[in-house]
């Protein structure tokens, strides 16, 4: 199964009231920046072309993964089988961290476009959760 980090930046951050969906579900964790984004609104990020926004990556423990990240899927309301919402939908993204770039799953407007690269990564993703 496919298990990509997870990109944070508002309530599922540490310290967050949120954050009960990660704590104790991830080996670590560290600072990151999503470049290409900004926030379009205090919970929601969209792409953006010279921005950046701040946030955490997140590697979560293979053996709660998928319930981990089925926990976040659902705080933010996405469907049971697939990616997108009414409010968010996750998508694979381009991290970047002080040890280098990362592929990682993040949620974002739902009609932010993925890069076209990372496409397969998100059907494989989708393949998963029918088959779960």
């Amino acid at each position: 199964m496919l298990q990509l980090p997870l990109f944070v930046f508002g309530t599922l951050r540490r310290g967050e009231c949120n954050h009960a969906y990660l704590a104790g579900a991830y080996d670590r964790v560290l600072p990151a920046r999503l470049p290409g984004f900004s926030r379009v609104a205090p919970l929601m990020i969209a792409r953006e072309a010279n921005s950046v926004v701040d946030g955490e990556l997140y590697f979560l423990s293979p053996a709660t993964y998928e319930n981990t990240l089925s926990g976040c899927d659902g705080l933010e309301e996405l469907p049971t089988d697939g990616l997108i919402g009414h409010e968010y939908r996750r998508f694979a993204v381009r991290v970047q961290t002080d040890s280098g770039e990362v592929i990682a799953w993040a949620y974002a407007r739902p009609d932010t476009e993925g890069d076209t690269d990372l496409q397969p990564l998100i059907v494989a993703e989708l393949q998963r959760i029918k088959n779960s």
